[in-house]
């Protein structure tokens, strides 16, 4: 039998898997920004799947019928712990199979050789099928999700198929046959000159000939007993000689070319089957590393106290965005890795994100090491990787697929003939809005810092403003305060349905006498909607590394550089 029904666990159907084959809707520079090589390297129990599944990241694919697809399967393994523990020991069979058909080619080896190897191969494919057969037996009455209820039904099919039955039972024996094989009968026809005129292959056996002694009568007439059926008549012929008779030779190429055109038959229907039938299986591998890796990278991140959700899918045209408790979870990674067995749930400060009618572009200010940057990031991460079908960071969300998905974090500048760092900057910004549309989220991080504060407001004033025309979901972290303080104002000034709203990295306001004691503003960490708060944080920062004027006093006393005057 021949598959017919091929079973991806990634693309529902083939249509959805050739339009997505080729994108890339993340560039490596927006994956970059935010860190999404680290999650993949996350996601994957085992480093070939690496390129596969970081591919499958950056098709960044907005089909909702996709999306559905794989986070129905993904929460099958979730709800099903041991589905996923079983489907994982098919991982290296799979990886066998895939190696056996696409490395082992054996090419210009001898045919019986190939046709070990091929048989070697349907073993493999006959274990694997059994395999799945046994997962489906156990779970299949439990899985909801269309993806897996479709294979269980392909593997049904399929071990129910007489060719299939007939192969399983087969196989085995025939191995262990040609494992054991010594010796092959011809039967050679003659033509009327006495000249080979046409053989086959009689026999394969596990016995070898053997050259008997017997009298020169009894070996001309090529007469034996019954009972010596591996007695040759005539002295051996050894294939390896380097030279023999021109009869010798004809008849040896005869016999090598008899061979192998009886072979070449059984080795090429051999070899339609596997690459018919074997491709449809060993296809699963990566797909089943795929959310085997998702479920356990979300054990680990539960593990810490740390939520992941199945969110929601809205429709598109919505383009809203709603996460309840979101958190960076690229911090959460470091913190786990550099400290296995803590708990983050008092550790790391959970905000909200509700991109919509409301606000859909966020100006978001605050000091610096309060949470702007990775706020900003966590909503470029919960977007990947809910249109890569995984669960996303926080305690429930509801999402519309983005067709495109644009950052730029702003970069120490880098000096070089032809331009400085904010070209640079208008050069990307530019390339953002040559490819945005309403449907795609940006993301800016201090962008347009590098020149000084009154064209830089400029600047990012021009920018937020074509960001609402234009009708995109938007984080613009920065630290322009007045650009934030003017967002009603460009909510007036510009048409457009995605409205600019304030955004802020909240601290706790200082009271008289920590001013006095100089300690720094706390930071809260939480992200929610306000005003900017116009506490001047160049302050804060100078305590916090002890360069404020009564920290630089009290060093420059400490080094006896000055006197202990008290008028100082």
């Amino acid at each position: 039998m021949e598959m017919r029904d091929t079973v991806s666990l990634i693309w529902p159907t083939t249509s959805s898997m050739e339009r997505y084959k080729h994108a890339v809707r993340l560039t490596e520079q927006c994956a970059g920004d935010l860190g999404i090589e680290r999650i993949v390297q996350e996601l994957c129990i085992n480093q070939k799947y690496f390129e596969t599944i970081k591919k499958w990241l950056l098709n960044l694919c907005d089909d909702p019928s996709v999306i559905r697809y794989r986070l129905d399967i993904m929460e099958d393994f979730s709800r099903l712990p041991e589905l996923a523990d079983e489907c994982e020991k098919l991982l290296p069979l799979l990886h066998k199979l895939d190696v056996l058909h696409e490395s082992k080619t054996l090419s210009g080896a001898e045919p019986l050789r190939k046709i070990a190897w091929q048989l070697e191969a349907l073993e493999g494919y006959v274990r694997c099928v059994s395999g799945l057969k046994a997962v489906s037996e156990r779970f299949g009455g439990m899985v909801r999700s269309n993806g897996l209820r479709r294979l269980f039904e392909s593997v049904d099919r399929l071990t129910e198929d007489e060719t299939f039955r007939s192969l399983a039972a087969s196989v085995p024996d025939y191995r262990q046959k040609l494992q054991n094989m010594s010796s092959i009968t011809l039967g050679v026809n003659l033509d009327h000159e006495l000249k080979p005129a046409e053989a086959i292959i009689l026999s394969m056996e596990s016995k070898p000939f053997k050259n008997k002694k017997r009298s020169v009568l009894t070996s001309l007439l090529g007469m034996k007993t019954v009972d010596e059926p591996y007695d040759g008549v005539s002295p051996f012929q050894p294939i390896g000689k380097l030279s023999h008779p021109a009869l010798d030779t004809a008849l040896l190429q005869s016999l090598d070319a008899i061979f192998t055109d009886a072979l070449q038959p059984i080795g090429h229907a051999i070899k339609r089957y596997i690459d018919v039938n074997v491709p449809a299986i060993t296809g699963l591998e990566p797909e089943i590393g795929f959310y085997v890796g998702a479920v356990k990278f979300a054990a680990l991140l539960a593990s810490v106290g740390m939520p992941v959700c199945k969110p929601e899918i809205a429709p598109a045209e919505d383009r809203i965005c709603r996460i309840g408790n979101m958190y960076d979870i690229m911090l959460a990674i470091g913190l786990t890795r550099r400290h296995p067995g803590i708990d983050l749930s008092n550790t790391i400060v959970p905000s909200d994100a509700d991109f919509g009618d409301r606000g859909r572009i966020f100006i978001l200010t605050g000091p610096n090491q309060g949470g702007k940057t990775t706020y900003t990031r966590a909503v470029g991460i919960c977007q990947v990787l809910f249109q890569a079908g995984v669960f996303v960071p926080g305690t429930d969300a509801r999402i519309s697929p983005v067709d495109g998905l644009f950052a730029h974090f702003s970069e120490e500048e880098k000096p070089n003939i032809l331009s400085g760092r904010l070209a640079e900057e208008s050069r990307r910004l530019a390339e953002i809005f040559a490819g945005a549309t309403r449907h795609s989220l940006i993301l800016l991080n201090e962008s347009l810092s590098s020149t000084s504060s009154r064209d830089s407001l400029h600047l990012a004033k021009d920018v937020v403003k074509g960001m609402r025309v234009l009708g995109c979901r938007a984080v613009y972290a920065t630290h322009l305060l007045e650009l934030a303080a003017g967002a009603d104002a460009v909510n007036a000034e510009v048409p457009g349905d995605s409205l600019l709203i304030s955004m802020v990295a909240g601290v706790e306001r200082e009271t008289a006498e920590e001013i006095a004691a100089s300690s720094a503003a706390k930071r809260t960490y939480k992200i929610k909607p306000g005003p900017p708060n116009e506490v001047s944080y160049a302050k804060d920062i100078a305590r916090l590394h002890g360069i404020s004027f009564e920290q630089i006093i009290d060093t420059l006393k400490l080094r006896n550089v000055i006197r202990q005057r008290s008028d100082v």
